[in-house]
């Protein structure tokens, strides 16, 4: 009997042998592998977000010191929400949508407006916050300074917010807007 208990410890060593090593890479390389598509998948959703920027002027013609409105308009993906200009609560938190023109000679007249925000449970958050989904407008007044020659200008600018669905939240994105405004003339 003492040669077949013998047999079955070799057995045993080897098995167990076999069986740490299995265990050792199921332990560390099956997280490693599985960590993998599962950060892909969420960049994949975080990245879910398709917009579309639009920037306007009215009136495109103007003379040098006259006034016109910069429009900025962003629709979202289904599902995806930005948060309002004005989240004065949030101040710990950069969760409010800021919007830059990049220009010295155009004055802005006035605050940024908005279309009417929703207020709504976030659950990425996990609080009642002000929201735009689908499709939200921006304007402001702006003036051109006296001393423009004619021609035509570029209003170029950025836009950071952060866009939640619900379920994740981006960290802040910077989008870039263009579109011109044509300076006719001199003012009289």
């Amino acid at each position: 009997m003492k040669g077949f208990f013998f047999k079955i410890s070799i057995l045993n060593s080897f098995l167990s042998k076999w069986t740490s090593f299995f265990l050792f890479i199921f332990l560390f390389a099956v997280p490693t592998v599985e960590a993998i598509p599962f950060s892909q998948e969420f960049k994949k959703d975080s990245d879910l977000i398709n917009l579309k920027v639009k920037s306007i002027v009215d009136p495109e013609n103007i003379k040098p010191g006259d006034r016109f409105v910069l429009y900025i308009t962003i629709e979202l993906s289904e599902g995806w929400h930005i948060y309002s200009l004005y989240t004065e609560e949030f101040e710990k938190q950069p969760l409010a949508t800021k919007i830059f023109l990049n220009s010295d000679i155009f004055v802005p007249n006035g605050l940024w407006e908005e279309t009417p925000y929703v207020m709504e449970w976030d659950g990425a958050l996990g609080k009642v916050v002000k929201t735009h989904q689908k499709v939200v407008e921006f304007q402001r007044w702006y003036s051109s300074i006296d001393s423009l020659s004619s021609g035509s200008y570029k209003l170029k600018g950025d836009i950071i917010f952060r866009a939640c669905n619900n379920k994740i939240c981006n960290l802040p994105k910077k989008i870039s807007y263009e579109t011109k405004v044509n300076i006719l003339g001199h003012k009289k």
